[in-house]
């Protein structure tokens, strides 16, 4: 029995298309939300089991996992401690953990959560089997919540302010190559069982480069306006001082010049992840958010 969290999401249903392509044989059950829309997974003619529930309920998760081998736990590392408590409650196998490399910020407020339950999880690795995947920003849609806010600022504005130089590099994730990177897993298990992997995009790019490549693939011709990182920290302090609730803060503009990139070369040995560069992924989201605004 494999057991999938967050397969009606945005990486998921890219891992529920992938599993409905190979024909996955095994029997799938799956925590899934009320009003989520389980229409693919209705239609996969699969042997699928859907129960409808909150993973911040132990007790919930602790009686759907019986029987169960292994985990597949895409929906979000808050809910990871959880997941993993019940999982050892039934004796499962194996859970592979979707993460974050968000872990490596340098920043506390961004990272501190993200390493103590990280941290805390790996300690068990004598009572579970745990491989942790990282993925980098993940973009490829109108369900992300990272590239789809730029390619709509970038279609409505023809200036784009940029906190510093925009030197620092990044290296985004299309969701499609993530969802199949979770069944290689599944499929690779005497390799990648135990296991650690960060999942970033094919190739780095500079962030200023990446903001080109969206307002490029938009048809537009937007202007970038530099921003000096002593300026812009100045700014938010003003602005934070004056606002309550300011949607920016000053940590946030540092770490915005923080480089994101991370080596996928261990994914890429241990069950071929070959990622999809930035310039390539992004045309299908600016193209669906075209189509959505009646522009296409």
């Amino acid at each position: 029995m494999l057991f999938v969290t967050g397969i009606t999401g945005h990486t998921g249903k890219w891992f529920l298309k992938r599993l409905i392509e190979e024909k996955y044989p095994g029997k799938i059950r799956c925590v899934v939300r009320e009003h989520s829309d389980t229409s693919l997974l209705d239609q996969s003619g699969f042997d699928i089991e859907k129960v409808y529930g909150s993973l911040e309920d132990q007790p919930f998760l602790e009686s759907v996992m019986t029987g169960v081998e292994t985990v597949v736990h895409i929906a979000s590392i808050v809910f990871s401690e959880k997941v993993v408590d019940a999982a050892i409650k039934n004796q499962v196998k194996w859970v592979v953990l979707v993460h974050t490399t968000g872990r490596y910020s340098k920043y506390k407020s961004a990272s501190e959560e993200y390493i103590r339950i990280e941290d805390g999880i790996l300690k068990k690795l004598d009572l579970i089997g745990i491989t942790v995947l990282r993925p980098t920003i993940i973009y490829g849609s109108s369900g992300d919540r990272n590239m789809y806010k730029l390619v709509d600022y970038l279609f409505r504005h023809r200036f784009f302010p940029m906190f510093g130089k925009g030197d620092n590099l990044m290296q985004p994730v299309h969701a499609r190559d993530l969802g199949n990177a979770y069944y290689d897993v599944l499929m690779s298990r005497e390799k990648t069982f135990n296991r650690e992997y960060n999942l970033s995009g094919g190739a780095t790019i500079k962030y200023i480069d990446l903001v080109r490549s969206v307002s490029s693939a938009l048809n537009r011709k937007n202007s970038i306006v530099k921003i000096p990182l002593s300026l812009s920290i100045l700014a938010a302090r003003i602005y934070n001082a004056m606002t309550k609730n300011a949607i920016i803060s000053v940590e946030q503009v540092l770490r915005m010049q923080e480089d994101k990139d991370f080596s996928y070369e261990q994914a890429s040995r241990d069950f071929g992840y070959s990622p999809m560069p930035f310039e390539e992924g992004i045309k299908g989201e600016v193209e669906e958010y075209l189509r959505l605004r009646g522009n296409l």
